[in-house]
């Protein structure tokens, strides 16, 4: 817990040493990891604890002593009046000279403090802390594990039973339905990779029925057996490629929403679908990120910028997600898109991946 205050970073962009100290704040920004369902009373009172004396850290640079202890005051008063009640993950404070204003997110967040003239939601949820979260599928001639890796922790979630008797090899379809009914159960949102594994053979037919999604990823091995330590050892190579695995499922996800027609792009059709309330998982482009906040700081009549922000907010404060991807991902859909929530679960995609191969004709 102690060198939580070092993870805390300086989002400001410029560190020119005032001549006078700033008597007042423009805007304070604050992200800060926020489970109390979770989480014993200490251990989020030494949270909100390094949090303030982060804020102070970074005001000491250009602020005056008074400036600093009324910020202080006003984040420990704030601090108090928290939901402590909430299951949600984190929470992003937006702190001006007249107002403040908390948003709890459904998603970790890394540490973070900004101090500049403008500082929205989209800034301080750029540091979402995306950390590895998967599922592992291991696929044999006769049986089935199915793990999750989650929080640094890999356990068992699901197992079929061994039948040496029945060999799954003739009649696969059964072994594959088990398991694609256990994987819409515990993750029907789609929202995580299935990584499969196990004997080359039984993995191929699985990848070849309508049961293998486009969010699943094979890793063929050469194994006899998986047993704790081969497990273990395999995982971990997953762990240390994950941004390309992060990245891939994305893309996937975003071609499986086409697909299914609930995918929303463009600027103007996504402002559209927040207006309505539309819930679900939004993706901006880095660098669309960085034309709405430069695009702030022009008086205009109309800032669609200011009014993504707006919406960006609400759409937040529901539970849904917000994802910053890397330039390049977006750019055939005009640099942001939103996967829509729930219009098209797991087992619908299973159906039409059935139906599709009922026309080419019977697999097994």
């Amino acid at each position: 817990m102690q060198t939580l205050l070092l993870e805390y970073k300086s989002a400001n962009t410029t560190n020119v040493k005032m001549a006078k100290a700033r008597t007042t704040i423009s805007t304070l920004g604050l992200v800060i990891p926020f489970q109390p369902s979770m989480q014993d009373e200490r251990t989020v009172q030494t949270l909100m604890s390094y949090a303030l004396k982060a804020v102070k850290t970074k005001m000491k640079e250009s602020y005056d002593e008074v400036c600093i202890n009324n910020v202080l005051a006003r984040l420990e008063k704030l601090f108090l009046n928290l939901n402590y009640n909430t299951h949600r993950k984190s929470i992003a404070v937006i702190l001006t000279t007249d107002e403040e204003k908390v948003t709890y997110l459904n998603f970790p967040v890394k540490p973070v403090v900004y101090l500049n003239k403008y500082v929205s939601l989209l800034e301080l949820t750029a540091n979402a802390d995306r950390q590895p979260d998967f599922y592992y599928l291991i696929l044999l001639e006769n049986y089935a594990e199915l793990y999750e890796y989650h929080h640094n922790q890999l356990h068992r979630v699901y197992a079929t039973k061994q039948q040496p008797g029945l060999n799954e090899k003739t009649n696969p379809g059964g072994l594959f339905k088990k398991v694609s009914q256990t994987i819409e159960r515990i993750n029907s949102k789609n929202d995580k990779p299935v990584f499969v594994t196990g004997s080359p053979n039984v993995v191929e037919l699985f990848c070849n029925s309508p049961y293998y999604l486009n969010t699943f990823f094979t890793l063929l091995y050469d194994m006899t057996s998986y047993c704790e330590e081969i497990i273990n050892r395999l995982v971990k190579e997953i762990i240390s490629q994950w941004n390309y695995w992060q990245l891939k499922f994305t893309a996937d996800r975003i071609m499986m929403a086409k697909k299914t027609n609930t995918l929303i792009a463009t600027l103007e059709a996504v402002l559209e679908a927040l207006r309505r309330s539309v819930d679900g998982l939004l993706l901006i482009d880095k660098r669309l990120r960085q034309q709405l906040y430069k695009s702030r700081r022009v008086n205009t009549f109309f800032n669609i910028g200011d009014e993504l922000m707006n919406q960006v907010e609400r759409f937040l404060s529901r539970g849904n997600h917000i994802e910053i991807i890397e330039t390049g991902l977006l750019k055939n859909f005009g640099g942001i898109v939103l996967l829509q929530k729930n219009t098209f679960h797991f087992s619908e995609i299973v159906s039409t991946r059935q139906q599709e191969f009922n026309n080419e004709g019977t697999m097994f």
